[in-house]
């Protein structure tokens, strides 16, 4: 997608290339998650599911989040910003998974698509990241897929058999899911150093005090794991009492199909594509980012039917191809420069 520029220095012309693939591979594992996520519900209630994933990449993640602790220590102060962090990145995990109990998973994929649009303006909003005609034209292009694909439920949904509360419900979680991602981009990448008078201006706004140093993508998204783990504790206790004797479940004899998915959530959708992203934001725009989030409907189309048995149609493929021709169109158009 990227077109060589032959007046950049080969040295950001590489990085910017690894940047884009970094992204590419972060957004493909996510692109399967979703599919894996709601195959897996149906052996593992939602927070036990959630708190197994973060116990998993906690335990995994303990060795090196020792050693970069040691190398970059938290300053006390900046605390309760690492907590909203991963509430924001880790804990609203909770959104999408009660949602994909509701909804089908290329629905929430589409409607996830939101946050890409949100952060796109987030990043010129915040950050003045420059959004030229050749972008413009690429993100209308992948928003009218979006559109496309959002409408479907209405022009061929008659023969759902979700009921249409329990599909609105999901939607909705949903989206609430993609507002908090947007807030963690764009927090995540003023943590890292990038400065922003507005962004800070908003957390004094909220009378939150920014951090007190700059901190590398390692050390926030490996902290943020913790945070979930902590968080999901007393939702996975709530979710167990609450199910003791209404349900077959058992934790100590889950099916392995259920231990699968849940390796994939941890080792893959956490561990592996949460490091491509961070180290790809710590290094690039964030509307660099936000422009491969289009491309969760490509690649959650092919999961969706292998994993689900999910078939989209011929209003959903024509969206995809309007949304993957957005993106191709915008990353021509996009720079390396920061």
């Amino acid at each position: 997608m990227y077109m060589p520029n032959r007046l950049l220095p080969r040295s950001i012309e590489s990085t910017f290339i690894k940047v884009q693939a970094a992204f590419l591979g972060a957004n493909i594992i996510w692109g399967a998650a979703t599919a894996v996520i709601k195959y897996t519900l149906d052996y593992i209630p939602p927070f036990t599911f959630l708190f197994l994933r973060f116990l998993l990449v906690c335990i995994i993640v303990l060795p090196i989040v020792a050693h970069q602790l040691k190398k970059e220590p938290i300053h006390k102060s900046d605390y309760l910003n690492f907590f909203l962090l991963g509430l924001f990145s880790q804990t609203s995990l909770i959104l999408p998974f009660v949602a994909l109990k509701f909804t089908s998973a290329l629905d929430y994929t589409i409607i996830g698509v939101m946050a890409s649009v949100l952060t796109v303006y987030a990043g010129h909003y915040f950050y003045n990241d420059k959004i030229n005609k050749g972008i413009t034209a690429g993100l209308v292009l992948a928003s009218m897929g979006t559109v496309l694909i959002v409408l479907e439920p209405i022009l061929w949904g008659r023969n759902s058999t979700t009921p249409v509360a329990e599909r609105v419900l999901g939607n909705l979680l949903g989206l609430f899911y993609a507002l908090t991602w947007v807030i963690y981009v764009v927090w995540a990448k003023f943590s890292m150093g990038k400065k922003s008078g507005t962004f800070k201006k908003t957390l004094n706004f909220i009378k939150i005090r920014p951090m007190s140093r700059k901190y590398s993508a390692a050390t926030i998204v490996l902290s943020t794991f913790y945070v979930g783990l902590l968080t999901l504790i007393p939702l996975a206790f709530l979710e167990r009492l609450t199910m003791a004797g209404n349900s077959s479940f058992d934790l100590l004899s889950i099916d392995i199909k259920g231990i699968v998915g849940l390796l994939y959530m941890a080792v893959f959708s956490s561990i592996v594509a949460y490091w491509l992203n961070e180290w790809g934001l710590e290094k690039a725009k964030v509307s660099d980012f936000a422009i491969f989030g289009y491309l969760a409907p490509v690649f959650t189309l092919p999961f969706a039917y292998l994993i689900l048995g999910e078939l989209p149609n011929t209003l959903m493929l024509i969206g995809t191809a309007f949304i993957a021709a957005g993106v191709v169109i915008a990353e021509k158009n996009n720079s390396p420069s920061q």
